[in-house]
C-alpha cells in the first residue's frame, strides 16, 4: 500500500508522529499526597454499587444504531484492531522518576520462545502494578521532585483537568471522516493520553476523580465494535487491526496498569476482555502469528509493523499474570522484533532494508522518530516487567542517536531538522533519545543530540527531562556524515548555531520515499532557505500529484518529466546511491549516482557537490536516451531577486545566497509549486532551462554563501573538459570535469596545461597572490595526477582525495584503495590520513610517500 495507508496527518496539516503537543505551564500547582492507597477500596466499593459514574459512558443511540449495524454484518472472526500511541511527553516525565525504572536492563530475550536461556533465576517473578513505565518506588521519586516544580505541578494538573472535563466519543463519530482510519485517531488519542496522564496522577495524588473517569473511560471504549477505521475491514483479505488500533491499546494497557488494584473482578474483566478482543488478537493474527497472519515486513510502510506491535506488546504485558496466554503472545513479537530490526529487503518486490546496520530506516526523520520511539515504549515496559532478562542486540539501535543527531540543525532560536520524504522542519526527535536512554541505549550521539537541541521551552516536561542522567556528549562529532545504504549525507560548516548545512539524497523511492533522487536542501542563517517541497494531508490529492513527484524537488527533469509515478506504488527498483564523501582541509565534497531512478529517460544522472570555503558548486553529467529540454529545478524560501549579472539571490529573513549558473546559457522562469503542510497555497519555484534541446548535458551551478563577496567566474571551455576557475581576494580555484572521461569511460590520459591525469574531476586551489603554488589537490575518481612528468599522487585503483602536500601531509579520501602514494619534496614530519596518523614511508628516488592501510 502506499504511504496513504499510513498514519493520517493532524488537522493542522503536521505528519501523525504520535507526539503530544507541548503543554504550556500554568500557574496553578497540584496538590501532591502521600499517596494513592487511601481511597482504593471506596472506589472498588462505589463502582461495584452503582456502576459507571460518569454520564458520559451511555453511547449515543444514532452510534449505538451503527455499532449494532457493523456487528450483524461481520462475520464470525476475532476482530484485530491497530494501536497508536501519543503520549511522549508525558513519558519523558515518567523516565525520570530514577534508576529504579530506568536502569540500563537489556530488554527482548534471547532465548527462544518458550526456553528457559538467557533468564537470570527469578527473573520472571512479576513486580506489581503500576509496572509499566511507575512504579512505587519510582512514584516516590517523582513526589518531591514535583514538589519542588511548581511549573511541571502546574503542567500536569491542567492537563489533567482537561482530560477530566473531556467528553468521550462516541463510536458513530470516530466512523465519519476522510481517509481510511475515518476518525478512530480522536478517540484513540484521548484514550491513550487518558490512560498514562490519568493512571499517573491518581497515584501521584491519590485524588480519586483520575481514577473514575479513567475507569469510565476504559469501559467506555471497551464497547466499541473496533479500535481500527472501518475501511481495513473491508480489503481483501479484511485487516483488522491499524495504527489507531495501537493507539487504544497503550491507553488500554497504561489505564489497566495503573487501576488494576482498585478495580472491581468484574471491571478488570470486562477491560482485559477488551484489550484481547480489540487490540491483541486483531494485530497479532494480522502481523505475528503463523497460519493467520497477512503481512510481511514490507506488506505496509516499514513503520507499520513496529508499531502496531508495539501496541499489542504493552497489552501483552500488562495482562501478564493475569491471562495465561499473554506470555505466548510476548515471546512472539519479541522474536518478531528481532527479525524486524534485521530485515534485509527483497529483491523482487523493490524493498529495501527496514534499517541500516548504521542506525536509521529510509523513510525519513519523522518516521524512524515514531517506529522507533513505539517500539521503545514496549522495550521500556518489558524491562520493567522483566528486570532480570538478557536482550537481543540489535544493533540500529545502537546508531540510531547519531541519524538524529545528524539530521538535525540548531539554530538561536530554537531547531530544524531535515525534512526529506513524509516529515517535517519541526519534526522533534527528543523524546526518542530520551527513551534509548532509559532503556540503557544511550550513546555520546544521544548525549550531544540533548545538549545542542533547542526545544520549546514553555514545556516544562523537557525541562524536567534534562534532569535525567544522560551520556557524556560526545565531542568530536564530524561535520559531515554520510548513510551510503539510504542515500543520504549531512555536510556543515559546523556545529555552531546558525551555521550552514548542506544535506543531500540519492536513495530509494516508495511509499513514504519521495522521487527526489539527487535532490538537496540548504540551511543558512537559521532559516531554510533551499528547501524540499514538504508534504501534507495524505487525504489530499495533492500529496501524490505534487509532493511525492520529481518536480517538486531539487532535480533535473527531461521534457518536463522525472521518476516514474508508478515508483511511489511499485518500489524503485534501481534506487539511487551517494558516494566518495569527503571533509577535510576546507573541502567537502559528495556525489550522487541518481542514474536508476530516471533510468527511463537519462542513461547517466551523476551529481557532485564540491564545497570550498564560501561557494559550493553543483555539477551535473547527465546523458538522455534521446536529445529533449532537461530543466534544471531549484525550491527555495522566501524571496528572490535576479541581479544584473543573472545570478539569483534568495533571501529568507537572515539566510541569504546568490546561485549563479554558469555553465549552460540558461533562461530563467518560474513556476508554481504548493507550500510544505499547505496544498491551498501556492509558491513560486525557478527553472533553468537550456536554449535547445539536447542528449548530453553538463550544467555547472554556484551557490555563493557570501552574497557580499561573491568571487568572479570564469568559465574554461576545452575540447576535452569543462571547467571553472574562481577568483576570490584570498584564492584563485580550478575545477575540470574530464569530458573523455564522461564520453568514453576508461580514458586514461587528459591534458590541461602542464597536468596530465586519468581523474574524473580535478580541482586545485592556490594564493590569490605571491606563491602561486598548488595548496590543495582534489582528484575525483582518479589514478595518477602528474604535473611535468612528477607524480602527485599514484594509486592503482580510482579513488577520490583530497591533500595538502608539506612538512605536514595530510590526505583524507573515500575506500577506495588502502595504498597511496605523494609527491613530496622531503620527508614530512607528520603524515595524517582520513584524520588520523599514519606510518609513511618516504622514498628519496621517486619522491613519493607511500601510505598504507
Amino acid at each position: 500500500m502506499v504511504a496513504g495507508d499510513d498514519a493520517d496527518f493532524a488537522a493542522s496539516g503536521g505528519i501523525r508522529v504520535r507526539q503530544r503537543p507541548a503543554i504550556r505551564p500554568a500557574t496553578e500547582k497540584i496538590q501532591v499526597n502521600a499517596g494513592a492507597t487511601g481511597g482504593a477500596s471506596k472506589l472498588v466499593q462505589r463502582h461495584a454499587e452503582t456502576g459507571i459514574s460518569n454520564g458520559d459512558v451511555q453511547t449515543d443511540t444514532a452510534s449505538q444504531a451503527i455499532a449494532n449495524s457493523e456487528r450483524a454484518k461481520m462475520p464470525n472472526t476475532t476482530i484485530n484492531p491497530v494501536e497508536r500511541i501519543s503520549r511522549r511527553s508525558l513519558i519523558k516525565l515518567v523516565l525520570l522518576a530514577g534508576p529504579v525504572m530506568c536502569r540500563p536492563f537489556s530488554l527482548l530475550a534471547e532465548a527462544l520462545p518458550g526456553s528457559s536461556a538467557g533468564r537470570a533465576p527469578g527473573a520472571d517473578v512479576l513486580p506489581q502494578h503500576p509496572r509499566l513505565f511507575y512504579n512505587a518506588a519510582s512514584l516516590d521519586r517523582l513526589r518531591p521532585m514535583l514538589a519542588a516544580d511548581a511549573a511541571t505541578h502546574a503542567v500536569l494538573k491542567k492537563h489533567g483537568d482537561k482530560l477530566l472535563a473531556a467528553n468521550f466519543i462516541p463510536e458513530g463519530e470516530a466512523m465519519r471522516g476522510v481517509g481510511q482510519h475515518a476518525s478512530y485517531g480522536l478517540p484513540g488519542k484521548q484514550m491513550s493520553e487518558m490512560g498514562l496522564t490519568l493512571g499517573l496522577l491518581y497515584h501521584l495524588t491519590g485524588d480519586e476523580r483520575y481514577a473514575d473517569k479513567l475507569r469510565d473511560a476504559l469501559l467506555y471504549y471497551a464497547k466499541y465494535v473496533r479500535w481500527a477505521g472501518q475501511s481495513f475491514f473491508h480489503r481483501s483479505p479484511p485487516w483488522h487491526s491499524e495504527l489507531d488500533t495501537a493507539e487504544f491499546g497503550f491507553g488500554y494497557a497504561t489505564g489497566y496498569d495503573a487501576l488494576h488494584g482498585v478495580l472491581s473482578d468484574a471491571d478488570r474483566k470486562t477491560i482485559a476482555d477488551a484489550m484481547v478482543r480489540l487490540a491483541v488478537l486483531p494485530i497479532l493474527n494480522d502481523w505475528v502469528l503463523p497460519g493467520v497472519r497477512i503481512h510481511s515486513f514490507d506488506s505496509m510502510g516499514h513503520n507499520w509493523w513496529g508499531v502496531c506491535v508495539a501496541g499489542a506488546g504493552l497489552c501483552a504485558l500488562t495482562l501478564l499474570g493475569d491471562d495465561p496466554r499473554a506470555q505466548e503472545w510476548i515471546d512472539a513479537m519479541d522474536a518478531g522484533f528481532e527479525q524486524w530490526f534485521n530485515y534485509p529487503g527483497d529483491v523482487l518486490q523493490n524493498r529495501v532494508a527496514t534499517f541500516e546496520r548504521s542506525g536509521p530506516s529510509y523513510e525519513s526523520v519523522a518516521y524512524n522518530n515514531y517506529g522507533v520511539s513505539e517500539y521503545l515504549h514496549y522495550r521500556l515496559a518489558w524491562q520493567n516487567t522483566y528486570p532480570g532478562r538478557k536482550a537481543a542486540h540489535l544493533e540500529p539501535l545502537d546508531h540510531i542517536a547519531r541519524y538524529f543527531l545528524h539530521t538535525l540543525y540548531p539554530t538561536s532560536k530554537g531547531f530544524y531538522a531535515v525534512n526529506f520524504n513524509d516529515s517535517s522542519l519541526e519534526s522533534d526527535s527528543t523524546a526518542t533519545v530520551l527513551l534509548l536512554i532509559a532503556c540503557g541505549l544511550g550513546t555520546p550521539e544521544a548525549g550531544r543530540f540533548l545538549e545542542v537541541v533547542h526545544t520549546h521551552s514553555q514545556s516544562a516536561l523537557f525541562s524536567l527531562l534534562r534532569q535525567y542522567p544522560a551520556p557524556a556528549p560526545a565531542l568530536d562529532v564530524p561535520n559531515s556524515h554520510v548513510y551510503p545504504d539510504m542515500g543520504w549525507a549531512m555536510m556543515r560548516s559546523s556545529w555552531k548555531n546558525d551555521a550552514t548545512l548542506l544535506a543531500v539524497k540519492s536513495g530509494y523511492t516508495w511509499n513514504h520515499a519521495h522521487a527526489d533522487a539527487g535532490s538537496f536542501i540548504l540551511f543558512k542563517g537559521g532559516a531554510p532557505l533551499i528547501i524540499d517541497s514538504g508534504t501534507c494531508s495524505y487525504n489530499r490529492p495533492e500529496y501524490t500529484t505534487y509532493y511525492r513527484q520529481s518536480r517538486a524537488h531539487n532535480v533535473i527533469l527531461f521534457d518536463g518529466s522525472g521518476q516514474p509515478k508508478d515508483d511511489i506504488l511499485l518500489g524503485c527498483k534501481f534506487p539511487g546511491h551517494l558516494h566518495s564523501l569527503i571533509d577535510g582541509l576546507g573541502l567537502k565534497y559528495v556525489y550522487a549516482d541518481a542514474t536508476g531512478p530516471m533510468a527511463r529517460w537519462f542513461s547517466r544522472n551523476y551529481r557532485h557537490w564540491l564545497w570550498s570555503g564560501e561557494v559550493i558548486l553543483i555539477l551535473d553529467d547527465v546523458r538522455a536516451h534521446t536529445s529533449g529540454r532537461m530543466d534544471w529545478l531549484l525550491h527555495y524560501d522566501g524571496k528572490c531577486t535576479t541581479d544584473s549579472d543573472g545570478g539569483v539571490r534568495l533571501k529568507n529573513g537572515s539566510a541569504e545566497a546568490v546561485v549563479k549558473m554558469l555553465y549552460p546559457p540558461t533562461k530563467l522562469r518560474e513556476d508554481t509549486g504548493l507550500a510544505d503542510h499547505d496544498p491551498d497555497k501556492s509558491v513560486p519555484y525557478l527553472v533553468f532551462s537550456p536554449d535547445a534541446p539536447a542528449q548530453s548535458r553538463q550544467f555547472i551551478t554556484a551557490i555563493c554563501l557570501n552574497p557580499d563577496a561573491v568571487p568572479k567566474f570564469e568559465v574554461l571551455e576545452q575540447k576535452d573538459c569543462l571547467g571553472v576557475r574562481m577568483r576570490t581576494p584570498d584564492a584563485v580555484e580550478e575545477i575540470y570535469l574530464d569530458l573523455r572521461a564522461v564520453n568514453s569511460p576508461g580514458t586514461i590520459n587528459l591534458r590541461i596545461g602542464d597536468w596530465v591525469t586519468d581523474a574524473y574531476l580535478l580541482h586545485l586551489k592556490r594564493a590569490a597572490s605571491g606563491d602561486r603554488s598548488v595548496r590543495r589537490f582534489f582528484l575525483g575518481d582518479g589514478s595518477y595526477l602528474r604535473h611535468k612528468d612528477r607524480s602527485l599522487i599514484e594509486s592503482l585503483s580510482k579513488l577520490t582525495a583530497c591533500w595538502s602536500p608539506g612538512d605536514s601531509l595530510e590526505v583524507f579520501s573515500d575506500g577506495a584503495s588502502d595504498t597511496i602514494q605523494i609527491g613530496a619534496e622531503r620527508p614530512p614530519r607528520s603524515v595524517k590520513w582520513n584524520g588520523r596518523p599514519a606510518t609513511a614511508r618516504f622514498d628519496r628516488q621517486t619522491r613519493l610517500v607511500s601510505l598504507h592501510v
